[in-house]
């Protein structure tokens, strides 16, 4: 749930600045979709299972947050980068 409402607030980051530039909105607002999602779900497949192994073997808050959560906080990375190195 969380990581759908981070990747519509993305979505509509990349469609608010590309109208304010004069770009086209629609297309950007996909790259800016895409450069969320597929690190998010890189994240997911590749790097959570060894995460979520390491919480079964100490299973505090911190660790159960980390691998639920970190692939939103990779995904926000990924596309703020994304949008601050090539589409300003």
């Amino acid at each position: 749930m969380i990581g759908t409402i981070v990747a519509l607030a993305i979505v509509y980051w990349y469609y608010r600045d590309a109208e304010a530039k004069g770009r086209n909105p629609l297309r950007t607002a996909g790259f800016g979709f895409l450069f969320y999602l597929i690190p998010a779900v890189l994240w997911t497949w590749l790097v959570t299972p060894s995460l979520r192994d390491a919480a079964t073997h100490n299973p505090t808050g911190l660790y159960v947050f980390v691998y639920s959560y970190t692939y939103i906080l990779v995904g926000i990375a990924c596309a703020a980068w994304v949008k601050w190195k090539h589409f300003n």
